[in-house]
């Protein structure tokens, strides 16, 4: 693997083994706590983790509007922990090995998303990390600031 992808991955690991600490701190009644109407709830925020690493590989890839809103249908986890904490591990898997099987020439070719967004693959990358830190952030701070409770789970290094 290229030295600049793993070290993105170096700081993706540690971020998906925080994902998977918050996870196993939280119950199934817990997934369903909504914070705010109209927005996702605790296990919707966390089921758009769990596939988030393969969508946005899939979005850097160049595929489709409908074909991203096939794989969220048939990706989507059963809404409970230990199934969100496989899909994650999974998915980011999935990443890991897209990644690794891209030559340097095709981590610096640019890619257009279905929305007009255009990257290297290498960019995409950083975005997938960049969208990672993002909503496990916006977990960590549901679960001190709604559900009152101190994770105690480490977010970086």
């Amino acid at each position: 693997m290229n030295t600049y992808c793993q070290s993105v991955f170096d700081q993706m690991d540690m971020a998906i083994e925080s994902m998977v600490q918050l996870i196993r701190i939280l119950d199934e009644q817990d997934l369903h706590i909504r914070p705010t109407p109209g927005k996702m709830s605790i296990g919707e925020l966390i089921a758009h983790i769990a596939v988030l690493c393969k969508a946005d590989f899939l979005i850097g890839a160049g595929v489709s509007e409908e074909e991203i809103d096939r794989f969220y249908e048939q990706a989507e986890p059963a809404m409970q922990p230990t199934a969100l904490e496989t899909a994650l591990l999974e998915n980011y898997d999935f990443l890991r090995k897209g990644i690794a099987a891209l030559d340097d020439v095709e981590l610096m070719r640019r890619t257009t998303a279905f929305w007009g967004g255009i990257h290297t693959r290498f960019e995409w990358l950083l975005d997938t990390q960049a969208h990672l830190y993002h909503h496990r952030g916006q977990l960590h701070a549901m679960m001190v600031h709604v559900m009152k409770i101190e994770p105690g789970v480490r977010l970086f290094e």
